[in-house]
């Protein structure tokens, strides 16, 4: 028994030992991701960490659930995290030194209000602490043909305590409108709403799934002095993660060294390409393993037109 080892808590203390050998450097880290996770499927981290880690980034993965697998199965098995268990994570990363290191922090659904405000106490005490730290906040709310899928008070908890905190938001156009009261789903009016949420912190919005052309969809990025639009082809897919692996593509793009337009751009020919290998193999779940490689092959597909 090593009986040098320093035991930080009672409970589990069996689980905290020694090492003889340990290397003092502490390793580096990119993104910290919030997020849910699943056993089968893609959605959360579960969807955005392949895609960060493709792209030779070095993730720090925080779940807020641990679930089975999606919700529009018939079963669903697992739990949302306690927000204690949650806040103890949280608090873990923190005690090793992430924040201070990482260039990104990144969360997605929360699943609970307990567990969105615990995340709000962290990132009101920690972000202060760790100004190399950018905030990219995906505001999990629902979908325009699905309606809200989350606790109604977690959308306060947007409004109120994150929104004002991070550096880039991406709404899809149903929670664009919910965050805001504006309409949303047109792209004029996105614009509008847009605009209006970034008179709350965020140097930027990125607006995603909000009409087009006929079976085409648009994709706004936003900020206080230009406005990018990209037109996308409307595919005959459901499937959960795209918005996960769109952010996660992107943010990899720009830690990468590419403007942020640009970014956008190599995002959206991955997460296309991704539904289109989904659809070739008729599978149920997003071709996530196929978003990078096709955002490397055709990262220029999809350019950006910029409207001001």
């Amino acid at each position: 028994m090593n009986t040098n080892a320093e035991h930080t808590r009672p409970e589990g203390g069996h689980l905290v030992h020694g090492r003889r050998q340990r290397p003092d450097g502490p390793s580096p880290i990119d993104v910290i991701s919030v997020q849910s996770q699943l056993v089968y499927g893609y959605a959360g981290n579960s969807a955005a960490v392949p895609p960060l880690r493709a792209m030779g980034l070095r993730v720090a993965e925080i779940p807020t659930t641990l679930l089975s697998n999606a919700p529009f199965y018939d079963t669903l098995r697992g739990r949302m995290l306690p927000a204690d268990w949650l806040a103890d994570l949280l608090q873990g990363a923190r005690e090793r030194g992430l924040p201070a290191r990482a260039r990104a922090l990144v969360s997605g659904y929360f699943g609970t209000v307990d567990n969105g405000n615990a995340f709000a106490d962290w990132v009101e005490a920690t972000l202060p602490q760790a100004p190399g730290l950018r905030y990219w906040l995906d505001p999990v709310i629902g979908d325009t043909h699905t309606g809200p899928y989350v606790e109604p008070g977690i959308e306060r908890i947007f409004v109120e305590r994150l929104i004002t905190r991070a550096w880039l938001v991406t709404p899809n156009a149903f929670e664009l409108e919910r965050l805001t009261g504006l309409p949303a789903l047109a792209q004029a009016d996105a614009i509008a709403a847009s605009r209006a949420l970034l008179a709350r912190g965020p140097a930027w919005v990125l607006a995603h799934s909000v009409s087009g052309a006929p079976d085409m969809l648009v994709t706004l990025l936003v900020g206080h002095d230009a406005v990018w639009r990209w037109s996308t082809p409307y595919l005959p897919v459901d499937v959960a993660g795209t918005g996960d692996v769109l952010l996660a593509l992107m943010l990899a793009a720009h830690l990468r060294g590419k403007p942020l337009p640009e970014a956008v751009s190599f995002a959206l020919a991955g997460v296309h390409g991704a539904l289109e290998a989904t659809l070739a193999s008729d599978q149920e779940e997003l071709d996530v393993l196929a978003a990078v490689p096709a955002a490397h092959a055709h990262h220029a597909r999809f350019p950006a037109e910029r409207l001001a």
